[in-house]
């Protein structure tokens, strides 16, 4: 790694966590570099603006997310659950929530959270295809996809802050049964 690929990687992590804590309204370069312990003037040269910042958070995220998934389990039951644990157990619902917010006012937010979940639902696409014990057509899996991923998301309302010990009380197990009921059933015509 180049160390101007370590500076843009520090920049990125340091967005992250301006992100997650300051929320949406304090997710701006002068923070971004103060976190990272840098000028605002390396901030730009690296990101020319905010839109390429926040990309740059969501692709982080995904990778990140691929290299957890790596070490979780491949059966669709098991890596349901270990999705689920590690939302909590990471601070994805609140990033999540933050995206969601900068998404509803900015359209290059909104490009970049469609990007994000378009993603997602490719990699939850691949892992059905690969479980299944049938012979699903392509749009039928994606549309499946669809609503695991809206499923999985949404439920960070509930789950997250820990409101699911008020709100939700057993939402993990019945939810991952859900996903697991919808990713296996039968094509109906």
């Amino acid at each position: 790694m180049t160390k101007g690929d370590e500076r843009r990687d520090t920049i990125v992590h340091a967005a992250l966590r301006v992100l997650i804590r300051e929320g949406a309204h304090g997710f701006r370069m002068r923070a971004i570099a103060s976190e990272a312990g840098i000028g605002l003037s390396h901030v730009q040269y690296y990101f020319k603006t905010i839109d390429l910042v926040l990309a740059a958070v969501v692709e982080c995220h995904l990778q990140e997310w691929d290299t957890v998934m790596q070490d979780g389990p491949t059966e669709l039951r098991g890596a349901v659950d270990f999705m689920l644990r590690k939302q909590k157990e990471r601070d994805d619902c609140q990033l999540l929530w933050e995206l969601w917010a900068l998404s509803g006012r900015d359209p290059a937010a909104n490009d970049t959270l469609t990007s994000f979940y378009s993603g997602y639902i490719d990699r939850v696409c691949l892992l059905i295809r690969t479980n299944i014990p049938h012979d699903h057509p392509d749009a039928c899996i994606r549309s499946r996809a669809a609503l695991i991923v809206a499923l999985l998301e949404g439920s960070s309302v509930l789950r997250g802050n820990r409101r699911e010990q008020r709100l939700g009380v057993n939402i993990t197990d019945n939810l991952a049964s859900a996903i697991y009921a919808l990713a296996i059933s039968p094509t109906t015509n």
